[in-house]
């Protein structure tokens, strides 16, 4: 008798379709890992994703330099600034630094410092010759205003009272205070003028000043001659005092 194949063939071919049906749906089961290991994560609405994150930019400080105050020498006048007493003249480099406790012009009766000035440089200027012509300028510095306006006012009876130094000034004349217009601060300045003793020539101080704020430039300049003419508003005193002023200002 033949043994009958049917039922053998008919459970290999169940076998095989339970198969192919197992591998075909095994994607779609909820705890089959995405590629790499990784379970896939869903992107929020109105997000993108990139593989590369991008670096958030690193804020650059901004820092605004604050202009510091000018030196205290910066104020004083260069040599290129003083006016020659005549035609081709040029000043030269003198010394600068603290002023000293002389006073400064032939109607001084102390230094800066004795009538409220907490600070005093002082530069000179030298003459192009051998000659003893000179120039030379003082800013001092007051703790406020009102003492700098008294040290004006004392400026002004210094002036005033010249005719006291006569004595050690033979023939001293002291012309009058004169304006000097400039934007801003007050000026003056005069003339004074001596015969030394045995000299053939007179002794001519020309005195200038300026008040700005806090601040009191003093600038003189003396030298010898027969006599000091110069045009209406052109004396060199007049063009130092307005250098002076736009200086100190």
């Amino acid at each position: 008798m033949r043994a009958s194949t049917a039922p053998t063939a008919l459970g290999v071919a169940v076998l095989l379709t339970g198969l192919l049906t197992g591998c075909t749906h095994s994607g779609d089961s909820p705890d089959t890992p995405a590629q790499g290991g990784v379970s896939a994560q869903p992107t929020p609405p109105g997000e993108t994703t990139s593989s590369t994150p991008t670096p958030a930019p690193t804020p650059t400080p901004t820092t605004t330099a604050a202009a510091g105050p000018a030196s205290p020498a910066d104020r004083l006048l260069t040599t290129a600034q003083v006016p020659g007493l005549r035609a081709g003249w040029q000043w030269h480099d003198g010394d600068t630094g603290r002023a000293g406790t002389d006073p400064f012009g032939v109607c001084a009766k102390a230094d800066l410092a004795s009538i409220g000035a907490t600070d005093v440089l002082s530069r000179t200027y030298f003459p192009p010759d051998d000659s003893d012509d000179n120039a030379a300028e003082q800013v001092a510095d007051f703790p406020d205003a009102n003492t700098a306006a008294r040290a004006w006012a004392v400026l002004k009876s210094w002036h005033d009272k010249c005719d006291q130094q006569a004595a050690t000034h033979p023939g001293l004349k002291v012309g009058a205070l004169s304006p000097v217009a400039v934007p801003a601060g007050s000026t003056r300045w005069y003339l004074s003028s001596w015969k030394p003793a045995g000299e053939e020539t007179s002794r001519f101080e020309t005195l200038g000043m300026v008040l700005a704020g806090t601040r009191i430039a003093v600038l003189r300049m003396d030298h010898s001659a027969r006599d000091h003419s110069y045009p209406a508003g052109k004396d060199p005193m007049v063009g130092m005092v307005t250098a002076a002023a736009d200086r100190l200002g």
